[in-house]
């Protein structure tokens, strides 16, 4: 635990004052990696370390937790329902501590989540990944390039900690904890619902993979994962009337959710470099997958092929950086690899790209 404190706060400490830096020593002009950011949008500069953990969605969790959600029309043509409840839920709550300041609100929590995410990442390695000293994923994850998200007002710290909690009591046979952390899960992005794959998974083969133990009352707190997900459209079809109101909202925020659309508009040299990054991030993570179902465990394999299927079939790689960053599992992989060269040559890859984005996103430039 005493390391854990120890790596939580020095690179809390260390990102924040670069962030605080960066967002300080650039002046920088509009973003054009995307031909709808809007042109009249420029950073401020200032010293006050809490608004810079709010960018781009980090604005729709907190209009949710300030008036709800609705279909109310606005000049971007965009509406808050296809973001999840439960981490604008608790800003909300939190909102009452910190004097109804939401964005600290945001910023506190997901510090907290994320400091309970690395307990549960350092657990789950330390009790079945024995061979991997516990220490090593959860810097593999503070490194990776998108890992500012974890530090923003933003749901990753969140659904890091819940994802972890439902594989670790998973893999402990414990699924009454485990179904009940996967249904938060399924409360905190669409995503979540996916850990009802691999859970079922790790439940059938402790029943040796028989059908039928799956009509065993054992089985039900499985069931709570996807309840979650099932729970927030039944929601959108009281209020709005309509139980599929989110795939069609996701529409207008460029995603389909089909393979047949998705085109890419190289209109600059930012939309270029931008579309390799994410390039390199669908590369690497599949083939994160491949050798994690190939080196840990099929479970693991699973919940990421899936979700990385599910991100791709949006029709678009916009954010695919910081939807791999809370797949766990590579950095596991990472942290096992014997190669000390190429264990390196990622760190320093890693921590450059790290820089890189922190800079991005707090200078309002897309950064996933």
């Amino acid at each position: 635990m005493k390391n854990i404190i120890i790596i939580f706060f020095l690179w809390l400490l260390i990102i924040n004052i670069f962030a605080l830096f960066s967002l300080n020593r650039f002046n920088l002009e509009v973003d054009t990696a995307y031909n709808w950011i809007d042109s009249e949008l420029r950073q401020e500069q200032h010293w006050n370390l809490t608004p810079l953990h709010a960018r781009w969605d980090s604005f729709w969790y907190l209009d949710i937790a300030r008036g709800g959600y609705s279909l109310e029309y606005n000049p971007w043509g965009l509406y808050n329902i296809v973001f999840f409840p439960l981490y604008p839920f608790l800003i909300k709550i939190v909102s009452f501590l910190t004097i109804g300041n939401f964005v600290l609100s945001g910023w506190l929590l997901s510090i907290v989540f994320l400091f309970l995410a690395l307990v549960y990442l350092f657990k789950l390695t330390k009790e079945f990944h024995p061979e991997v000293d516990p220490c090593l994923p959860i810097v593999f994850l503070l490194i990776f390039p998108t890992a500012f998200f974890l530090n923003a007002i933003y749901t990753e710290s969140l659904f890091l900690f819940l994802s972890l909690a439902t594989f670790y009591y998973g893999l402990k046979k414990n699924f009454i904890y485990s179904g009940i952390f996967g249904l938060f899960a399924s409360l905190t992005r669409v995503t979540g619902i996916l850990l009802f794959i691999p859970i079922t998974w790790e439940y059938l083969k402790t029943n040796n993979f028989k059908i039928k133990s799956v009509f065993n009352v054992k089985f039900l707190p499985t069931l709570l994962i996807p309840l979650g997900t099932f729970c927030f459209f039944l929601y959108h079809y009281f209020k709005f009337g309509n139980l599929l109101l989110f795939f069609e909202v996701q529409k207008s925020w460029g995603r389909a959710f089909t393979i047949e659309r998705g085109h890419f508009d190289f209109f600059s040299n930012p939309a270029i470099v931008n579309f390799c990054l994410d390039g390199f991030f669908v590369i690497f993570a599949l083939a994160m997958a491949y050798f994690v179902f190939k080196k840990l465990r099929i479970s693991y394999g699973l919940y990421m092929l899936i979700t990385i299927i599910i991100a791709l079939s949006t029709g678009t790689l916009m954010s695919i950086g910081r939807y791999i960053l809370d797949l766990f599992p590579m950095y596991i992989l990472l942290a096992s690899i014997k190669n000390q060269y190429l264990k390196q040559a990622w760190v320093f890859a890693s921590i450059l790209f790290l820089a890189m984005y922190v800079i991005l996103f707090v200078n309002n430039y897309w950064a996933g």
